[in-house]
């Protein structure tokens, strides 16, 4: 597709009609739809001057073969950030992940027209570190650093519930979470979750200098021994009232008849993964129904934080969940193909404990054109339950292992008993909990997304209504959203769309549509399949106090992954 691009310092502001097919939202009283002109009217609702495109500029870049994962911003506006599972043919220490901050600058004063880092170019030095565009990035570890032995088998070392013997070593640190310990916010703990099988988190004690580095000064595991363990620790949020809320990222949650199945190598986890689970456990057989759950860390400035699984937000691969100022709802990605979006409803404000679980339906507009085509949305309820109950209901699979594995069969739920209950109200609401995907799809909601990545609001912006909006990464609009049948019938797009959904006042959404969609996409290209100029399979996302939209990538389609900043108000 041949297309007219705007380059402004190297900062890219364009109209949906260009390579970067930046989309307005429709009926949100944001953005008007986006012709070759721009946004049509002077203003939005929020008074926010439309009159030019929206702009996105390139923050960021990582070195060959990794990942940007662990976008964190604080109060003070510093910029945590991971690099994940870096090419192992780098010169050391740049093949190791690394857990940073951007060193030296405040994200929340950030120059709008900054001047953006070049992209490297194929086998530069460049390329074979982390670029950023203002500050510094400072590794505050590796993957395997023991810090001064104060984590004697390593940073990112999977680490047995005796706490006696190392599983084996990640190189793949994901959600980070900063809790500060002084007024200033200089000092504090960093809560990095390991995105492994088993998984893992480190708390790190850090402190900032007046240059603006930072110091790590001692460092534990997180133990998760009281709650069996964990199962790929992704991207994640801390709650209103201060706790980390990591995500257990369990893509085989709707293939649990496969878990005692010793011949099962293509899952993600596969039985090799439930072994080392077994293995961390000390010899015992893990119960699947333990895995795959939203875990907040509470008590987490105390020596020992605690971990609590909340069965209440359902099972299944989740990214993560955004909880909304009213403190009682929260909402949920489930990452994959053909998967499903979750919201939850507390019974009680700041407890995650008890509540309402819920399954999107969607109503596309008219249109398969992914610049333009939004979504109504329904709910539909799944189950109401606490975590007490749910933890008998999972009790009640335990003492299963291999022996009990017969093919063609399952030792599990049924999907006859899913459907029974669907349709007939049989039995409790065990499905909604333990089955959530297969639950939602027998009560009709919408189970055709692919690769739902991070989902993110600014907290005090929604709280005060002025960014009003969520965001939700689509990693890739490709299988269920991109085929004729279903809810979702959408033109493929294997680069990705960040979506924005408008919050109503009662924090319900209604209503979802696109606001960058990445590409243009070339399958024979020799090196980045994706316009190198636009986002690639966006994951990890942050909001700034301004509304602007910090986007970090989780692509192969860039030869070097990316961090972006999207600024709807096209300053």
């Amino acid at each position: 597709m041949k297309s007219t691009k705007i380059f402004i310092r190297s900062t890219l502001s364009v109209a949906i009609a260009s390579t970067l097919f930046l989309a307005g939202c429709a009926d949100d009283g944001d953005m008007g739809p986006m012709g070759a002109q721009g946004p049509t009217g002077p203003a939005g609702n929020d008074g926010q001057d439309l009159t030019a495109p929206p702009r996105l500029s390139r923050f960021a870049t990582v070195p060959f073969g990794a990942e940007v994962t662990g976008l964190y911003k604080t109060d003070n506006g510093e910029l945590f950030f991971n690099v994940q599972h870096p090419a192992d043919d780098l010169p050391a220490p740049e093949n190791n992940a690394a857990v940073g901050v951007v060193a030296g600058f405040d994200l929340d004063q950030l120059d709008p027209r900054f001047t953006p880092v070049s992209v490297p170019a194929s086998a530069s030095a460049e390329g074979q570190t982390t670029q950023v565009a203002v500050g510094t990035f400072q590794a505050l570890g590796r993957a395997d650093d023991t810090l001064a032995g104060a984590i004697p088998f390593g940073l990112g070392g999977i680490i047995n519930a005796a706490n006696d013997a190392e599983l084996k070593q990640s190189q793949d640190p994901d959600f980070n979470a900063f809790i500060p310990t002084s007024a200033d916010g200089k000092s504090g703990f960093l809560f990095t979750a390991w995105e492994d099988r088993p998984g893992a988190m480190t708390r790190l004690t850090v402190d900032k200098n007046d240059d603006g580095t930072w110091n790590v000064t001692d460092g534990i595991n997180v133990n998760f021994a009281a709650v069996l363990g964990t199962m790929i620790n992704c991207f994640g949020s801390v709650s209103p009232w201060g706790t980390p809320l990591t995500s257990e990222e369990n893509y085989e949650a709707e293939n649990t008849d496969q878990w005692n199945n010793p011949a099962y190598a293509s899952g993600y986890p596969n039985y090799a993964d439930v072994s080392l689970v077994k293995d961390y456990l000390g010899g015992t057989f893990p119960n699947p129904y333990n895995y795959g759950y939203i875990v907040e860390i509470t008590d987490p400035t105390e020596a020992a934080p605690v971990p609590v699984k909340h069965f209440t937000l359902g099972r299944s691969a989740h990214e993560n969940a955004v909880v909304m100022p009213d403190r009682k709802t929260v909402y949920l990605t489930d990452d994959g193909t053909d998967k499903a979006f979750y919201k939850f409803v507390a019974t009680n404000a700041n407890d995650l404990s008890a509540g309402t679980l819920y399954a999107a339906k969607l109503t596309q507009d008219a249109t398969s054109d992914l610049t333009k085509a939004g979504f109504d949305i329904e709910w539909i309820e799944l189950g109401s339950s606490n975590n007490t109950e749910i933890a008998g209901w999972i009790a009640d699979y335990d003492g299963i292992d291999e022996t009990d594995y017969v093919e063609g069969s399952t030792s599990y739920i049924t999907d006859a008993e899913i459907a029974d209950w669907a349709t007939n109200g049989t039995g409790d609401d065990r499905y909604a909990f333990l089955e959530t995907l297969k639950a939602a799809e027998a009560k009709g909601a919408t189970t055709e997304f692919r690769k739902m990545e991070g989902i993110m609001i600014n907290y005090n912006g929604a709280a005060n209504k002025t960014i009003p909006y969520m965001y939700v990464a689509m990693s890739e609009v490709a299988r269920g959203m991109s085929d004729t049948t279903g809810d979702i019938q959408l033109e493929e797009n294997r680069c990705g769309v960040v979506y924005r959904f408008g919050l109503e006042a009662d924090y319900n959404v209604t209503r979802m549509d696109p606001a960058v969609v990445g590409g243009p996409y070339d399958a024979d290209a020799a090196g980045s399949r994706c316009n190198v100029e636009n986002i690639s399979n966006p994951d990890n996302l942050l909001v700034l106090n301004d509304g602007r939209v910090v986007i970090g990538e989780d692509t192969g389609n860039h030869e070097n992954n990316m961090i972006w900043i999207y600024n709807p108000k096209g300053e």
